[in-house]
């Protein structure tokens, strides 16, 4: 139907978030912009961190960007730990580049990011799919607020990290730790290799990691709960690398789910010798205005179209998840 991330450059993600600044350079935090391709937050953040001597809780973020894209978000970093100025990282398919933002009071937290500005490029169309995007130029989209496959995996990984996050609530440590060493993520190496005790695996790693994992298996809980709200008349089945989602037929059937029920209760998870806790409502649709801009022949898939779209969302939102809805429209 369509090709999105192609090539990193057809994924670009740059954070919508306004921090408190300060003119005093002796402010306990700097803020520093992350430019990246090819690293989730959570490596960069482990980079970062070993590079200046810190322990990679201090490196704070309010959200996190996937590896097969190009991002910016902005981190905070103790600025005692980079008095000698910014780290240099070697430049390659993967990139990591750092430039000073501000100086603040106030370490990042998760939950506090605005949003998410897009612009994206979906290429192998045919000449109607193409034609209707720019036709169209400004689309009105609605759409279900799904989380969509990265939240389950990494790119070309098996989407099993809600599993981990299952066994560690169920406190069954080994099952966790054997899911954990199959996933190809970052600390998969780590399990494979471990000989301590699984519980003690799982307390090495940084509780924002843990977290993550928590929190994978509260969304697909949430996604199989918002997939239940959709009539099947009103909606199709689809399958996405290997896990069940349900669209709406158009854009009454969203606004029908959004008026019925507006939000759904979400468990996020904090770590910290154990699980806590926090209930949150999501909304169950989002709204969203998609601009159509540059298009043309594909280069990268001869006799097909591009085009080029831009768009904002809310922190939580998934862009993937928002274009594969607007492309199933009818």
């Amino acid at each position: 139907m369509f090709v999105l991330k192609h090539r990193p450059e057809d994924f670009r993600v740059r954070e919508n978030l306004v921090v408190r600044l300060t003119d005093d350079a002796s402010a306990a935090h700097r803020y520093v912009l992350l430019h990246k391709r090819g690293y989730t937050t959570m490596e960069a953040v482990r980079l970062l961190a070993d590079r200046i001597g810190v322990a990679g809780r201090e490196v704070r973020y309010a959200g996190l960007k996937d590896e097969d894209g190009v991002t910016e978000q902005l981190l905070s970093v103790p600025a005692r730990a980079l008095a000698g100025g910014l780290p240099e990282f070697p430049d390659g398919e993967r990139r990591l580049r750092l430039a000073h933002y501000g100086y603040g009071h106030e370490p990042l937290a998760v939950g506090r990011l605005d949003g998410n500005a897009f612009r994206v490029v979906l290429r192998d169309l045919d000449d109607g799919a193409a034609g209707r995007l720019v036709e169209r130029q400004r689309i009105n989209l609605l759409f279900v607020n799904y989380y969509d496959t990265q939240r389950f995996g990494v790119p070309g990984g098996p989407k099993r990290t809600h599993l981990v996050g299952a066994a560690l609530l169920d406190g069954e440590w080994d099952r966790a730790r054997q899911e954990l060493a199959g996933l190809g993520a970052p600390e998969s190496a780590a399990a494979r290799d471990w000989t301590g005790s699984d519980e003690d695996l799982f307390r090495s790693l940084d509780p924002r990691t843990v977290a993550f994992y928590l929190a994978a298996h509260s969304s697909y809980r949430w996604n199989a709960e918002i997939r239940g709200l959709l009539g099947a008349e009103d909606a199709e089945d689809v399958t996405v690398d290997g896990l069940p989602y349900r669209f709406p037929s158009g854009a009454r059937a969203a606004a029908a789910l959004q008026a019925r029920c507006p939000e759904l209760a979400y468990t996020r998870y904090t770590w910290a010798d154990g699980p806590e806790e926090h209930r949150v409502m999501r909304p169950t649709v989002v709204q969203t205005l998609v601009t159509a801009g540059a298009h043309g022949p594909d280069d990268a898939f001869p006799g097909r179209r591009a085009v080029e779209l831009s768009f904002q969302l809310p922190s939580g939102s998934y862009a993937t998840t928002a274009l594969r809805q607007l492309m199933t429209l009818r």
